[in-house]
């Protein structure tokens, strides 16, 4: 008797679980459509726009860079050079920025009950995803047509690098709404700025060697610059991938996702208003 009452409470668990996930599966659904059609409207063309700045921001990049260098300071392309220094950065910039306006943009949907805003960062978090490997995947495409060869000789840690930098943009990302939430959208002035600070010292246009000892010690404590330095020793094998600190990107990721989490839970009350 005490073996079939176990058995069926944990049947119903299950049961509850699964229809607690099916409806999360559903509502997230709803919501990445809704997010998809108040930032692109009903047509693909707002979609591929919204594509294309950030893959023509990491090509005018790409392009000033390559008018002003013509011997790479690491290997022998300063494509990739350039490349594996400005890409780290768009995928992780982009969803930092665009997690941030998940609420504001889509504040009518709070008004359906069964939406919380964690729906709406979640889904913001999925599609800024999927954006960076397309962006990714278009860039790496179109700088093959000009026979430039980037595909990296460690593909397994060169993809570990893209998913840091996409999880740190996206843990950032969480800290910004929250933050956001606190002092107000222009928030994310202070942030973009920041941002550009830390790429410009990041060793994306100078490697870290050919800088004096002194600076070496101030810019190892950017994360960016191990983003950087991480993808390019999936690259370059001279890179010396000891000397990179792996551990602070995904802990930077991890706490700022965390701070996100718990500080979405407390300030809830704020979203709605």
């Amino acid at each position: 008797m005490a073996a079939l009452a176990s058995h069926s409470l944990v049947t119903e668990r299950y049961a509850k679980l699964s229809d607690q996930v099916a409806q999360f599966r559903q509502i997230m659904g709803a919501v990445l459509i809704q997010d998809m059609r108040s930032r692109f409207g009903h047509s693909h063309i707002g979609y591929l726009i919204a594509i294309a700045w950030p893959l023509s921001h990491i090509g005018v990049i790409t392009v000033a860079y390559l008018f002003r260098v013509t011997i790479a300071p690491v290997g022998d392309s300063p494509t990739m050079f350039i490349g594996t220094g400005v890409a780290p950065y768009i995928l992780c910039l982009y969803p930092a920025r665009l997690v941030a306006t998940a609420i504001p943009q889509n504040r009518q949907l709070l008004n359906i009950p069964v939406i919380q805003p964690l729906h709406l960062i979640f889904s913001r978090c999925i599609l800024e995803t999927l954006n960076a490997v397309i962006v990714l995947a278009l860039f790496m495409s179109v700088v093959g047509l000009f026979d430039i060869e980037i595909w990296p000789t460690d593909s397994a840690e060169a993809a570990k690098a893209i998913g840091a930098a996409v999880f740190l943009g996206v843990g950032l990302g969480f800290f910004n709404v929250v933050m956001c939430a606190l002092v107000g959208q222009f928030f994310l002035v202070f942030f973009i700025l920041l941002m550009i600070g830390l790429y410009v010292f990041s060793g994306v246009y100078v490697p870290p060697t050919a800088m004096p000892e002194s600076v070496r010690e101030y810019m190892a404590y950017n994360p960016m610059l191990h983003l950087v330095e991480w993808l390019r020793s999936a690259y370059y094998t001279s890179y010396d991938s000891e000397l990179i600190n792996k551990s602070m990107i995904l802990w930077v990721g991890g706490i700022s996702l965390t701070l996100g989490l718990i500080g979405e839970r407390f300030l809830r009350g704020k979203f709605f208003s």
